[in-house]
């Protein structure tokens, strides 16, 4: 009698067990399945500058192709005799278009500049997304491999969410790929002090999705890492050009690790930082306590009158960017 009673007891036991993980499974499956994220209105302080930019010599695209098989794109700007070489990352939506104007004013200083289409954008892979978390390391050391001389020196440098790939990169095991680093406005995380409320108007994250995913863990990643997670204030005007949502795993390897104060300790290589005084996005004072804090060697400057995108498009901008590269 005492083993049936026993018996029925762990059978009820292992019922009420399976229960509340099918309630914890069909919660965390509503989160991540009806909770889309939702499109922001367009944020004209990004949108406009880029209405005015010059676009008719922009270099066609070139390819190479990453190790998976898929061909990747960039535009190349060279320069004979090229007193530098530098890799640009845009930021986050965009493509190696909106570095078009930076690019330009490099190799009218003599330098051979390199804007790449990170895979998930412009006419790299498949829109929004990537197949793995750290799929992005390895496309950026097969274009070092296949692109550029190993025995030249070459900076990369990363605007906004690629300021924060930048760094990603730059704490990483591959650092050393690149000889200098500058983060331009970088993206540091959505928990840094340098972050405005609400991302300044530019994003819009759902965190149901954001949430169900991280706690289901690697089997939320594997089963979910592939729907849109996170959608950007873009103009509709430009959207043909533009990466309008990203997928969870997307979001995550373009950017710092969640723990992005070891990214900057790890850094050994030299870092430059330069953000607009009237930035849109992120709070220009902050960056300096910041890294001031984990990465000391770390210079930051703050560059007069320019805004998010002018960092980029403005002369007060790219002329800073031109004199933080070590020939």
């Amino acid at each position: 009698m005492k083993s049936n009673r026993k018996h029925r007891t762990i059978k009820k036991l292992a019922w009420l067990f399976a229960g509340v993980i099918a309630v914890i499974l069909v919660t965390f499956g509503s989160m991540i399945a009806f909770f889309p994220p939702k499109s922001p209105p367009t944020l004209e302080s990004i949108a406009a500058p880029f209405r005015t930019v010059d676009f008719s010599e922009v270099p066609q695209l070139s390819r190479y192709i990453a190790r998976n098989g898929t061909q990747l794109a960039y535009r190349a700007y060279l320069t004979r005799n090229a007193v530098h070489n530098v890799v640009l990352i845009h930021g986050s939506s965009g493509s190696s278009l909106s570095m078009h104007p930076l690019a330009e004013f490099l190799k009218k200083k003599g330098m051979t500049a390199y804007a790449l289409d990170i895979r998930g954008h412009g006419d790299s892979g498949r829109k929004g997304d990537i197949a793995y978390i750290g799929q992005l390391e390895d496309d950026l050391e097969d274009f070092v491999n296949q692109v550029l001389n190993r025995g030249d020196e070459a900076t990369l440098i990363g605007f906004s969410a690629g300021g924060g790939f930048a760094l990603r990169f730059a704490g990483g095991s591959r650092q050393k790929l690149f000889s200098q680093y500058i983060l331009l406005a970088p993206y540091i995380g959505y928990d840094s002090p340098t972050i405005r409320p609400d991302n300044g108007g530019w994003a819009e994250v759902s965190m149901p999705r954001m949430i169900g995913i991280l706690l289901l863990g690697p089997i939320g990643e594997k089963l979910f890492g592939h729907l849109p997670i996170i959608a950007y204030a873009i103009d509709p005007q430009f959207s043909e050009y533009l990466t309008a949502r990203y997928s969870y795993r997307l979001l995550r390897n373009f950017s710092p690790h969640y723990d992005y104060r070891s990214d900057m300790t790890n850094a050994k290589q030299p870092m430059s930082v330069l953000v607009g005084e009237n930035d849109e996005l992120f709070f220009p004072s902050a960056y300096q306590p910041l890294f001031a804090d984990k990465h000391p060697q770390t210079k930051v400057l703050v560059v007069p009158g320019a805004g998010h995108i002018t960092l980029t498009t403005g002369p007060s901008g790219v002329s800073a960017i031109t004199k933080a590269i070590a020939p």
